[in-house]
């Protein structure tokens, strides 16, 4: 992919993430690696909602700035971690989506029983908190990424998930939340019916 290639699907699947509630405010960062190997990340302390592609920070495969002047994501250590862990994922998508951050406060992932979660949504797990911006958050999460994981539900934070196009990691953090979304309700529905 293309330095301008990345930089358009970045801004066009930021706001498809914002529109579709996977993260509010300033939460959430989105990375693209580049045929050559650099990285387009998002920048720090800004909404997925309106970027412009001129703000996206270009950065080494190591994550160091090209441009010393930009201030990458804080989350960069988990965008590189993820991209040593496997030579096939082209892309980082980060969110906070309401129902898998609220499910990963049960310490599990959700239940995988509705169609979609079993047939659509690629392998996922979940994993404990770990301080956000941090080598142990990247590391935690690199490893299920070099065990084959494509979706990571991290405890009272958010999601990460990796695909090789942002098109594939946007339908896997849609399908990861309707799921999240849909245990939360049968779970509440299923005690309602046990209290009754």
């Amino acid at each position: 992919m293309t330095e301008d290639q990345a930089r358009s699907e970045i801004v066009t699947y930021g706001r498809l993430v914002w529109k579709r509630r996977l993260t509010s405010g300033s939460s959430g960062n989105i990375s693209v690696r580049l045929d050559g190997g650099d990285l387009i990340v998002t920048p720090s302390a800004r909404s997925l909602y309106n970027l412009d592609a001129s703000e996206l920070v270009r950065v080494g495969a190591d994550g160091a700035p090209c441009n010393t002047s930009q201030r990458p994501t804080s989350e960069l250590p988990l965008h590189v971690a993820a991209y040593r862990a496997r030579n096939d994922i082209g892309c980082v998508l980060h969110t906070h989506p309401t129902f898998c951050v609220v499910w990963s406060r049960c310490g599990s992932l959700f239940p995988r029983d509705t169609v979609g979660a079993m047939e659509s949504l690629r392998a996922a797990s979940w994993t404990p908190y770990r301080k956000n911006g941090t080598k142990e958050l990247a590391d935690l999460c690199a490893r299920e990424f070099a065990n084959g994981i494509d979706v990571v539900m991290m405890e009272r934070h958010g999601l990460s998930a990796v695909a090789s196009s942002l098109q594939e990691a946007f339908v896997q953090s849609d399908l990861a939340e309707e799921a999240a979304r849909i245990a939360y309700f049968s779970a509440i529905a299923a005690f309602q019916g046990a209290s009754s």
